[in-house]
């Protein structure tokens, strides 16, 4: 039986690409460990749900859907350099959600709760609303890692209207993943 690899998701516009593009860029010169995400394949993950066969993708589709009804489109402004699981022992690199950040967090808790009720398991960790720059190979130059965090200049990087959730297919290839739209639901207008 098949089974696709699938998040849920609210692509970002390619203005906010283009500014995270550059900050990734500044972060790069500092020669750090670090493998980075493609910039067009930066988005803000609501909810991985990991393979799943083409009936649950039908289920998760009406689900996604129910859960989404009464969520207004609102906006979303990009800013702030982070790391997981904290600046000072960095494993992820992320930008921050400055705006629409409560509204993103009752999104996942909605969808959270409706995917529940058709066998997907609740997260352990409370939903932090990020996007995800890079994931630290290496610790040897943690000290330069946690600097180029804290003088890179990450502010404004861009607001965006939170109008649809996609549901996407990741495809895993030597060369990185593949996502493409499998569903693109637009909020309640």
């Amino acid at each position: 039986m098949e089974k696709i690899r699938t998040f849920i998701a609210i692509k970002l516009t390619s203005e906010i690409i283009s500014n995270i593009s550059r900050v990734q860029e500044e972060l790069k010169r500092t020669a750090l460990e670090v493998k980075w995400v493609k910039p067009e394949n930066i988005h803000l993950t609501l909810k991985f749900l990991g393979y799943i066969t083409l009936e649950e993708l039908e289920k998760v589709k009406t689900s996604t859907r129910e859960a989404l009804k009464t969520v207004s489109p609102f906006e979303v402004s990009v800013s702030g350099l982070g790391a997981f699981p904290k600046i000072d022992y960095p494993r992820v690199i992320w930008i921050g959600i400055d705006k629409g950040g409560e509204e993103l967090k009752r999104m996942a808790t909605q969808l959270e709760g409706g995917l529940a009720r058709i066998g997907f398991a609740k997260e352990k960790r409370p939903f932090s609303p990020h996007l995800t720059l890079g994931r630290v190979k290496s610790l040897k130059k943690r000290e330069r890692l946690m600097d180029a965090l804290s003088k890179v200049e990450a502010t404004n990087l861009g607001k965006m209207s939170a109008a649809w959730v996609s549901i996407m297919k990741s495809q895993l290839t030597p060369l990185g993943p593949i996502y493409t739209p499998l569903e693109e639901i637009l909020l309640k207008e």
